[in-house]
């Protein structure tokens, strides 16, 4: 294993320019946000906060998108109409918009094209369910898929990708152990305002990143693994979760390792005891009779959805119709990423939806696996997650194209910066680089 880097010219004038707008911009935030503290003490906090980001943007408008994507899942709270999360998403949005022009944006194109083919299929709905909440909601998953893959390449072309996934993992151990203290405590995985299953996503995500280590993170495959150790043990509270683990961590698995060629041997020991696991679980809850636990009451919920989605079968009912009433039905969620898709935007939209998952983990397939298997997985864990719960989420359904849209960035990156990964030979049983354990 190896990089090769390309000697390319370093612009002192230009950083040393924006580290001394950074610096006035920092010394002016400090002037105002004693000034807003002294006129509005309750505003002091926020401005401070939005005065720090500006001042922040001074120095490397690529750090804005980084806490964007940090707040995306890290701050609970409605702001309005809409989440913290979500605004901070939009904001990100938006600059990275302004800043993807040239500089390899052409490659993220066929992933583009494929959030944009679901989103075009769920058009037709829009026109028979003419209420405010439709409209809104299909803006906003606007933003959670195409939004969300721009917002990462630009992190990952400008050479944030390992800032960014470093953050979002640690964060992710922080809360692994806010959940084992909760779940010795009787609090049954919930962290704060938490669902189990919603910390359980989070930290899906943290352990296949972890798990998938790619190169250009330069972790230290002792902390991956332990990140990745502490995320799992973390969601067991979550078994929707462990099931979308379970996939990453087995596609990364199959793939050779970068860093030796070698596939994961203790993978099976992992994988098989955690699969028994779940398997368990869900038995003997069905086997209660218990028409109030998780197993069962998602299989009403199920019924329920199939009565919804027959109202309108070929282009659903609307996104939000749990929240409006307008079918009769409401008060849940579908359990199902399917289930949900039909219900909100009938079968174009689910062959949008389909589509949309089938090309892009065939286009993350085709990449370099340097750069290309972590987006695999991560979207392929949750492709499997959305099957046992909520799909479209604020915070769970932005990380899977964030990420995918890294993979896309680092590319970009490392071509430009004339890095090249070198792996190493695969290994197998009958083919051995000298040296190298099987």
């Amino acid at each position: 294993m190896g990089v090769v880097r390309a000697t390319s010219p370093m612009r002192y004038a230009s950083a040393v320019t924006r580290a001394a707008a950074g610096a006035v911009a920092v010394a002016a935030t400090g002037v105002a946000a004693g000034a807003v503290s002294a006129v509005a003490p309750l505003w002091a906090l926020p401005a401070a906060a939005v005065m720090l980001i500006v001042a922040i943007a001074f120095i490397d408008l690529t750090y804005v998108l980084v806490i964007a994507f940090m707040s995306s899942f890290l701050i609970f709270g409605r702001l309005g109409p809409m989440s913290i999360a979500d605004l901070a998403l939009g904001v990100a949005m938006i600059i990275a918009v302004l800043m993807l022009r040239g500089r390899g944006a052409r490659s993220l194109q066929p992933l583009l094209w494929a959030g944009a083919f679901y989103l075009a299929m769920t058009l037709p709905q829009l026109l028979l369910n003419r209420y405010p909440e439709n409209y809104v909601e299909w803006i906003h998953e606007v933003m959670l898929v195409t939004g969300s893959a721009i917002v990462g390449f630009v992190i990952g072309r400008e050479g944030k990708a390992r800032l960014a996934l470093s953050l979002f993992i640690i964060a992710c151990c922080a809360l692994a152990v806010a959940a084992l203290i909760s779940s010795l405590t009787n609090g049954e995985g919930y962290v704060g305002p938490w669902h189990k299953n919603a910390v359980g996503a989070f930290l899906m995500y943290g352990a296949v990143i972890a798990f998938a280590n790619p190169p250009w993170m330069r972790w230290k495959p002792v902390w991956a693994y332990a990140a990745f150790a502490l995320c799992g043990v973390g969601m067991f509270s979550s078994r929707q979760a462990l099931v979308g683990t379970l996939i990453g961590v087995l596609i990364v698995g199959m793939r050779p390792r970068f860093h030796n060629g070698k596939r994961s041997r203790w993978m099976l020991l992992v994988l098989l005891p955690a699969a028994w696991f779940v398997y368990a679980e869900v038995a003997e809850q069905l086997a209660q009779g218990d028409e109030f636990n998780s197993a069962s009451q998602r299989l009403v919920w199920y019924a329920d959805s199939v009565t919804v989605w027959l109202l309108s079968p070929l282009y659903g009912v609307g996104h939000r119709w749990w929240n409006t009433w307008h079918t009769g039905y409401g008060g849940f969620q579908p359990p199902n990423a399917e289930l949900e898709v039909l219900t909100t935007t009938g079968v174009f939209g689910l062959v949008g939806f389909l589509g949309m998952f089938i090309a892009a983990l065939w286009l993350l397939w085709r990449m370099e696996p340097v750069y290309g298997t972590v987006g695999f997985a991560v979207v392929a864990a949750r492709f499997v997650q959305g099957q046992f719960d909520l799909y479209w989420v604020a915070g769970h359904a932005s990380i899977l194209w964030i990420v995918a849209g890294i993979c896309y960035g680092v590319r970009e990156h490392d071509k430009a910066e004339g890095i090249v990964w070198k792996p190493h030979p695969i290994q197998t049983i009958w083919r051995r680089t000298r040296g190298v354990r099987i």
